[in-house]
């Protein structure tokens, strides 16, 4: 089975630009992450799922599109989203952001979303114990 880091590596270079800078937030944001492909790609847990980084490649019959790399939050819908970041798309419980390019990638804000995430996924422990 191939590993995050055989995964990154195997990406179109704009894509693996995002998802190493991506990647290296999260890392940052919670060290003790545990990271794992599922689904085809690289999933980020700690006591539950937290994170996932879906690049456009990574999809059946992907096409050229706007969006290179799409970070998603498994439990976005306890987030308080202050940045206005995060888009449900739909979704009841899972919320993203994407990014088209490096430039894209505000460090300060993307990095607070990942910390309260962290901290949410904490609570969360705390509460079954």
């Amino acid at each position: 089975m191939q590993d995050v880091q055989d995964f990154i590596e195997s990406l179109p270079k704009d894509e693996g630009l995002i998802v190493r800078h991506l990647r290296d937030l999260i890392l940052l944001a919670e060290p003790r992450v545990i990271e794992k492909l599922s689904y085809g790609v690289p999933y980020f847990s700690r006591h539950r799922r937290l994170f996932f980084l879906w690049p456009a490649s990574a999809l059946p019959n992907a096409q050229e599109s706007e969006s290179k790399v799409t970070l998603g939050f498994c439990y976005g819908n306890l987030l308080s989203n202050e940045q206005g970041l995060l888009k449900r798309k739909g979704r009841k419980q899972v919320l993203t952001v994407a990014f088209s390019s490096l430039r894209d990638i505000n460090d300060r804000q993307i990095s607070e979303v990942l910390r309260e995430a962290v901290m949410v996924d904490a609570q969360f422990f705390q509460k079954l114990k």
